[in-house]
């Protein structure tokens, strides 16, 4: 299997849908891949923008005796023709805004920001979709959508 880094970059993100079974076939491309990280690391599995994605957290919150944990950053990976591909870091500002997914995107966010991420391109590249910062009503709308509408990522240890 081929290791590529393509260009990512670092990211504050924050929303996913719940991640899929571990063991499934649709995350063979990532299995092998996923024993090169250390135990105290946090995997999920997500679709963002269509794609299936490998989440990784080191930082990661909640019981840890369940796949009930959920994280305030995630380098995420895709698997692609060329193998597997670093797309870039998201992080939120704590745990109140925990990565998480909406609409197939994933949000994250902090105090006096919120930013949605996808996929985009033949060649995948972590794009920044939607964004608020600061304060006013824009913000305002985006943290509203953060807490009513977006599902936190559910990582588990290896």
């Amino acid at each position: 299997m081929v290791i590529g880094y393509g260009i990512g970059t670092i990211i504050t993100l924050t929303a996913c849908t719940p991640n899929s079974n571990p063991t499934t076939t649709e995350n063979a491309p990532f299995e092998a891949f996923v024993e090169h990280f250390s135990k105290t690391e946090a995997i999920a599995y997500a679709e963002i923008s269509g794609r299936k994605v490998l989440m990784v957290s080191q930082e990661t919150f909640g019981d840890n005796d369940t796949a009930n944990l959920q994280a305030v950053e995630a380098t995420i990976f895709v698997a692609d023709s060329l193998g597997i591909i670093c797309l870039g870091s998201v992080r939120s500002q704590g745990t109140l805004y925990p990565v998480s997914l909406i609409d197939g995107q994933v949000i994250v966010g902090g105090h006096q920001f919120i930013r949605i991420y996808g996929i985009r391109g033949d060649v995948p590249d972590l794009v920044l979709d939607r964004f608020a910062e600061g304060e006013g009503e824009e913000l305002a709308v985006m943290n509203q959508l953060f807490f009513e509408q977006s599902t936190p990522i559910r990582f588990h240890r290896r």
